[in-house]
């Protein structure tokens, strides 16, 4: 069983916190949903990509305020709503925990040392989800039908959850089951929605190490990335005292992030767009070192350690371990990931996931078998020895 992430005695940690906010979260959903299926509340919409729909078709109504205040919120905060506001985080850290404590070995062995196994074209591929999930409004717009309008009902979502219009599945779904009031209807829907999201969180996770949805395949990481560090206001952690170079932040961040790398080339900030301000790097520092601030960092005063590179093994600004199979074949889990979830998008918005996660995941399981006993067993060494910390990536 791997251990949490060590925080110095006596310190506050920000987690408890943070997973309060999550928890708080995934009751408002529970609210948001009885207040639509049972009080007949539409004024906000069944699924928070209604936001992104309205907004994209210039309708403006509850929902795409809501969305339009986090987008504005990154030019302050960075991207604070990943890591304290969104639900599939909140699933994704359950998942990790259950199989913490479950001590699974084939995802222990990437936990314990935080390996974060990736894909080469991680952007790619979440920029084609996102133009995935984007394409009826691209199809609104070719139609003529957006237009800026006061529309405080609710739209048409777009990532349809089971239940939608009292269907198991979308419209555009081959075969669909009706759906009522009742607790065998409730009980089918909520095992669908479990489901999509075992798929995210639990079968992601044991592949590609914790939090892999956010690092892979989330398609809004596009959309907030962009707009990262384009506002002098925007809060940084930054480096408020002399940092001794142990590490410890960039081997508890759980977004890849070599942190100490960070504040060291980076006027003691940390630029990288994949930071979700969950906070582990603040609460493991030892010395106090980091904070979140706009200001400028303390200087650094004292010389540091030499840069050791294990198991920092990508040469890259992240952390993240690129996993060692040849770029074609990498390339083309990618492109059998978005087939399998285009087809599978039919039954609803929230279904590509699960097509993309398994055509990504078994495409690539079955390159490297295909490959022949030889190369499976070389394709497992080297992914053995990356959990080790030994750098067996491909250079750059």
């Amino acid at each position: 069983m791997s251990a949490p992430p060590e925080e110095p005695p006596g310190k506050r940690s920000h987690q408890g916190l943070r997973r309060a906010f999550l928890v708080a979260v995934h009751l408002y959903i529970v609210f948001h949903l009885l207040a639509w299926y049972v009080f007949d509340w539409d004024i906000w919409g069944k699924t928070a990509m209604v936001g992104v729909l309205s907004l994209a078709a210039g309708r403006i109504n509850a929902a795409a305020v809501m969305v339009a205040v986090l987008l504005l919120s990154i030019f302050l905060y960075g991207r604070f709503f990943c890591g304290w506001f969104c639900h599939l985080r909140g699933a994704i850290e359950l998942a990790d925990w259950v199989m913490r404590r479950l001590g699974l070995k084939g995802y222990a062995r990437l936990r314990d040392r935080n390996q974060l196994l990736n894909t080469r074209y991680r952007w790619h591929f979440r920029g084609v989800a996102m133009l995935i999930l984007l394409t009826p409004v691209m199809a609104w717009w070719l139609a003529g039908k957006a237009h800026l309008d006061l529309d405080p009902e609710a739209m048409r979502p777009l990532a349809d959850l089971p239940g939608y219009n009292n269907q198991l599945f979308a419209e555009s779904a081959p075969v669909n089951f009706e759906m009522g009031f009742n607790v065998p209807d409730l009980l089918i829907g909520l095992g669908a929605t479990l489901f999509i999201l075992f798929v995210i969180a639990f079968v992601l996770n044991y592949f590609y190490g914790q939090g892999a949805f956010c690092r892979i395949l989330c398609p809004y990481a596009v959309l907030f990335s962009g707009l990262m560090n384009l506002s002098p206001l925007q809060k940084k952690i930054t480096r408020v005292g002399d940092c001794t170079g142990c590490r410890k932040c960039s081997s508890n961040c759980p977004q890849g992030i070599d942190v100490s790398r960070e504040i060291h080339h980076y006027d003691g900030k940390v630029t990288n767009r994949e930071c979700i301000k969950c906070y582990r790097c603040v609460d493991t520092c030892s010395h106090n070192v980091l904070a979140d601030r706009r200001g400028p960092a303390v200087a650094q005063l004292t010389p540091r350690k030499e840069y050791d590179r294990v198991p920092w093994l990508s040469p890259t600004r992240n952390l993240q371990v690129i996993e060692p199979i040849a770029r074609g074949y990498d390339a083309a889990s990618i492109v059998a990931a978005v087939i399998a979830g285009a087809i599978t998008s039919v039954f609803g918005g929230f279904w590509f996931y699960v097509g993309a996660i398994f055509g990504f995941i078994g495409c690539r399981q079955l390159l490297i078998y295909v490959l022949g006993p030889d190369s499976q067993s070389r394709h497992q060494r080297r992914r053995g020895a990356a959990a080790d910390g030994v750098d067996s990536s491909p250079p750059a």
